[in-house]
């Protein structure tokens, strides 16, 4: 008994120092991860957005809370706004006046963030250069093909100049990601076309949404042009309110039984501990007791 009474306590210190989330120790300054990303949304939207993280035991966490700034320019950086991350760490910018940004000599714009640290966290700032481009996508139906287009082109020394060369990625929203449909590759005249699928879902109307994404150019940034047409199936989504799933307000029965096994398991294995504790504490004074009377 005096060896489970021992063994006892070890095992719920042991599991309360497990549990424990990780934090960084005191008096140590954190060395952040800090990413600068650009993008293109519409012809008329395009900004920046900063990511601020940190690595602890292999994990990547967000640091929320920081003030993050951003800058255009080169050579005489000129403050375009700033703003606190989120819980995600990230904070971002909307180029209000993009028309106005000067070029370098290649016709690259130049941004910068910067973060610029605190008593816990080391400063840090990151830059990037971002080529204006110009992304047209297009929908079109002939004889019940549906086809999208798209023309891709970038100025250069005041010329316009079609890209070529690049991967583009169509997609269609789903219930929890993007789903592919589809990738074409820019001809030399910066144009490509593919065929549509013509059995994917929709809502009720048949409404469907088709994005075309060119993702972390180095040129270019991120580009993403969304179009709304009535080229899906109609489908009705209602949900009878018995139906369990994941994504209804009632979840399903293995999920309920699965957490009640596992919680059970849980707090019966800390009531053993305290009920142990309590039979131990109970038979070592009993045993103090049969001491005091032989002696």
């Amino acid at each position: 008994m005096k060896n489970q009474g021992i063994k006892i306590p070890s095992i719920i210190l042991l599991l309360l120092i497990v549990s424990s989330p990780s934090f960084p120790q005191a008096g140590v300054k954190i060395s952040p991860y800090f990413q600068l990303q650009y993008f293109n949304i519409t012809d008329e939207i395009k900004g920046l957005k900063a990511t601020l993280t940190y690595s602890s035991n292999r994990m990547e966490l967000p640091l929320p809370g920081m003030k993050i700034s951003f800058y255009s320019g080169a050579t005489s950086q000129n403050l375009i706004g700033s703003g606190l991350t989120d819980e995600n760490g990230i904070a971002g910018v909307t180029l209000a006046d993009y028309r106005s940004l000067q070029t370098n000599a290649e016709g690259f714009w130049t941004f910068s963030a910067e973060f610029t640290g605190n008593d816990s966290i080391y400063g840090t700032s990151s830059e990037i250069s971002i080529k204006d481009v110009s992304f047209v996508m297009s929908l079109s139906e002939v004889d019940s093909i549906k086809t999208i287009t798209l023309n891709v082109t970038s100025i250069q020394n005041g010329k316009e100049v079609p890209v070529s060369g690049e991967m583009v990625m169509i997609y269609v929203p789903r219930m929890f990601s993007l789903l592919p449909v589809g990738e074409v590759t820019l001809n030399e005249s910066g144009s490509a076309s593919i065929e549509f699928p013509s059995d994917l879902p929709g809502d009720r109307e048949g409404m469907i949404t088709i994005i075309s994404k060119l993702e972390e150019h180095p040129d270019f940034g991120n580009i993403e042009r969304k179009i709304s047409k009535k080229w899906g199936v109609p489908n009705e989504y209602s949900v009878s309110a018995s139906h369990r799933a994941l994504w209804t307000k009632t979840p399903p029965m293995w999920m309920i039984v699965t957490l009640s096994i596992l919680l059970t398991g849980v707090w019966g294995h800390y009531l053993f501990a305290l009920i142990s504790l309590f039979l131990i504490r109970r038979e070592a004074k009993k045993k103090k007791a049969r001491d005091e009377y032989r002696l």
